[in-house]
């Protein structure tokens, strides 16, 4: 037991630079919150916004999906669209290399411990499941969340943003509900900064 325990603290340890990995780190003028700050807002998002519409998902294994996806970043950094577009990363390649992250971090875990951390990250990313689309959604409006406010009101990449987590949203409907009242808030933005508001934004239900 002193042994696992030892294992699980290095682990601990092993992680504890994603409070300090920045995100939108590739995007000029925004000081962008942390990997470890996303992760504590979208298991938030996970417990509350299930708790209010009532969904029907295992909100445990949700919040240990939430906490589990963003975890290769500790060793690959945080690769944003951005990020992919500059370095000419491919979805696969970024797949592949956070995969290898993923495996590196959990080999020093009990095996089993290390194996289900392996099995959440695995179905967060393979989406097939309810709780997986279901975190995958927030973790798009999460984001989306952030930028807005980091941004205090300026808007990059306006078309890419109005759309962002439409496809997601589509696939866990439940939650339109809550993704309209985040696009009610960048309307307005969008009307603040003169841009038009384009019917195909609103294509997520």
């Amino acid at each position: 037991m002193t042994s696992n325990i030892k294992q699980v603290f290095d682990f601990l340890h092993k992680v504890e630079n994603l409070k300090r990995t920045k995100r939108f780190k590739t995007v000029d003028d925004i000081n962008g919150d942390s990997v470890g700050d996303h992760t504590w807002r979208l298991a938030l998002m996970a417990f509350v916004v299930a708790e209010e519409l009532k969904i029907d998902v295992d909100v445990l294994k949700s919040l240990k999906i939430a906490l589990a996806h963003d975890l290769p970043e500790s060793i690959t950094d945080d690769i944003d669209q951005k990020r992919k577009k500059l370095e000419n990363i491919s979805n696969e390649e970024k797949r592949e290399s956070e995969e290898k992250a993923m495996r590196e971090i959990i080999q020093d875990l009990p095996s089993d411990l290390g194996q289900e951390l392996l099995n959440l990250w695995l179905e967060y990313e393979e989406g097939e499941t309810r709780e997986a689309r279901f975190v995958k959604a927030l973790d798009k409006i999460e984001g989306l969340m952030t930028h807005l406010e980091l941004y205090n009101g300026k808007i990059d990449g306006y078309d890419l943003t109005a759309k962002h987590g439409n496809k997601e949203v589509k696939k866990f409907p439940e939650i339109a509900e809550f993704f309209k009242n985040f696009k009610e808030e960048l309307k307005i933005e969008f009307q603040k900064h003169n841009l038009e508001w384009k019917k195909e934004y609103d294509d997520y239900r």
